[in-house]
């Protein structure tokens, strides 16, 4: 409730009008470094602490909706580059997935000699056959796994599709890997994402195509408190079952998982699009979300066998995280340019 409170705040404090994303930068930016400490923050409270309360572990579980903010944000960048630059050389997915696949490698390599460190076994063949694909070589890899498909999608509809019916194709390429991977029983974070992705390569079109309407009337921000309000219910929809008996029904809840992240990122959206200018926090250069997403499964680790205490385990831990994963960010970036030069 603390964090639909946040949004409420924000929805009506910040200005009515509000600017496209892409001029944004800095604010997206932070924006994914905040989603970033908020992933780690809610995988140390669910599955790391024992002793918190269940109404703790609600508000800090938003790891799938940040999640969805990341694809959203991927597929709202990719097309509107796209758009802008007309620019999809082989030379382009390169570049991208390069900077996917570094980080990915880097933070497995890190996590495996934590392993080490804590006297866990490593199987060698799943390490050489999965890579960081598998949970156990890399805690939280099948994002990365799932991003670098929608990238090798996104460029192949772009690159070999007439234009105009790229954006149709890719879309319901992507509906129907979801219907695919729900026929497999995936697990569902796999797919929950996914309509998010779509929903910012739409955005990014309607920027191109569109300037934003500017409004001063109220029911703007009366339509997105709103949002925020049916957001909070379906949320915390465990709690509705109880009030009402007759909703406590797995099909309910189970809506509620692909309803939640698009309501959660048109909320995060609107207010990205308000944020005022926040360059002294976050340079324009990128931030390091990424890697902070991806070393967590080490430091983790480390940190639970070393800090018996929970509390002082979720302070600690947030800090070191975002202490590696800075570091690993820069042996990144020189990884990447020696590449570059190649």
């Amino acid at each position: 409730m603390i964090f639909t409170l946040i949004l409420l705040i924000l929805v009506w404090t910040l200005p009515i009008n509000g600017v496209p994303i892409y001029e944004q930068r800095s604010q997206s930016q932070l924006l994914k470094f905040i989603a970033a400490i908020i992933v780690v923050l809610g995988h140390q409270i669910i599955f790391y602490c024992s002793n918190v309360s269940q109404l703790l572990q609600a508000e800090t579980g938003l790891g799938h909706l940040c999640v969805a903010f990341f694809l959203f944000m991927s597929g709202y960048g990719l097309l509107y580059g796209y758009l802008k630059n007309k620019n999809l050389s082989s030379h382009w997915l390169r570049k991208r997935i390069l900077k996917l696949i570094i980080p990915a490698l880097t933070a497995m390599t890190f996590y495996l000699f934590v392993k080490v460190y804590s006297g866990q076994t490593i199987d060698w063949t799943k390490i050489t056959k999965y890579w960081f694909i598998l949970n156990d070589n890399l805690p939280y890899g099948w994002y990365v796994s799932e991003i670098i498909c929608l990238y090798i999608v996104f460029y192949v509809c772009y690159r070999w599709v007439n234009r105009e019916y790229a954006l149709t194709i890719l879309t319901g390429s992507i509906i129907l890997a979801m219907f695919v991977m729900g026929f497999l029983q995936m697990p569902i974070w796999y797919i929950q994402g996914l309509p998010c992705f779509i929903m910012g390569l739409f955005l990014a079109r309607h920027n191109i195509k569109h300037q934003i309407k500017k409004s001063s009337r109220q029911y703007t921000r009366i339509m997105m408190t709103l949002l925020v309000v049916t957001y909070c219910i379906l949320k915390h929809f465990a709690i509705i079952q109880h009030i009402i008996p007759e909703l406590n029904r797995w099909r309910y809840m189970y809506a509620t998982f692909f309803i939640v992240p698009p309501l959660f990122v048109i909320i995060i959206a609107y207010i990205l699009m308000r944020l005022p200018i926040c360059n002294k926090m976050l340079n324009r250069g990128g931030g390091y979300f990424y890697e902070i997403y991806l070393v967590q499964g080490g430091t983790l680790l480390i940190c639970r066998n070393l800090i018996a205490e929970d509390w002082l385990f979720v302070l600690i831990g947030l800090i070191v995280t975002i202490v590696i994963a800075k570091g690993i960010n820069m042996i990144n970036n020189k990884i990447i340019s020696f590449f570059k030069k190649e």
